[in-house]
């Protein structure tokens, strides 16, 4: 039998067509695998961000309001004129405000992950160095409603004064609070939390006039 008539015989053509979708079929099925895999870590990956997204979010909510919860109990114990008891408080202040400084930057760059460069502005903003009296973002709003508890308890102006400044801190919270999370919930339904935010151009102009990029 010639060689053309092997190769034509239905036993060698079923031969082949069997090799030839068994390769097939394993190319497909590595291919199906890769893709399932992918798909299923880029799922635990944004599962895993959603839950460091909510947990930060919990984390960062505690931190401000604590702060501000012991600034409004300064200005009360200092309303109250009990050395003792302010001496007690402004102890616990301090101490908060020793470590909300110590992680500022770090929760400004979680922000900014987490929900954008715009969010993290609203929070730290390096430009209210050259307007402090003035300042738009949360970290520097703390930083002026301080300064007028401490002008208060060194009876430099009204304590009614600087309790006008903390309500005013009140709401910037509030706002910052109701902002961010509602940004991140938005990012979470369209899927985007696996998207690293662009700096602004704002943000990159302001880090080069500071000498920084």
């Amino acid at each position: 039998m010639r060689i053309w008539e092997i190769f034509n015989s239905k036993l060698v053509l079923l031969l082949i067509g069997f090799i030839l979708t068994t390769i097939a079929g394993g190319l497909i099925s590595s291919w199906l695998q890769r893709v399932s895999w992918k798909r299923q870590a880029r799922v635990d990956l944004y599962k895993k961000r959603y839950e460091e997204g909510t947990q930060f979010l919990n984390e960062i909510s505690k931190l401000i309001g604590y702060r501000y919860f012991l600034m409004q109990r300064l200005l009360w114990a200092i309303t109250d004129s009990q050395e003792n008891k302010l001496q007690e408080i402004e102890g616990k202040y301090f101490k908060a405000v020793i470590e909300w400084n110590s992680i500022y930057w770090m929760n400004r760059n979680k922000i900014r992950l987490l929900v954008g460069e715009k969010q993290a502005n609203e929070f730290l903003d390096y430009r209210d160095d050259r307007d402090p009296d003035n300042p738009q973002s949360l970290h520097y709003r703390f930083v002026k409603a301080h300064r007028h508890v401490i002008k208060a308890k060194k009876k430099e102006i009204s304590v009614s004064e600087a309790q006008a400044e903390v309500y005013r801190l009140n709401w910037a919270c509030c706002l910052l609070f109701e902002m961010v999370t509602t940004e991140f919930l938005e990012r979470a339904a369209s899927l985007q939390l696996l998207e690293i935010p662009d700096v602004s151009s704002r943000a990159r102009q302001h880090l080069q006039t500071r000498g920084v990029g």
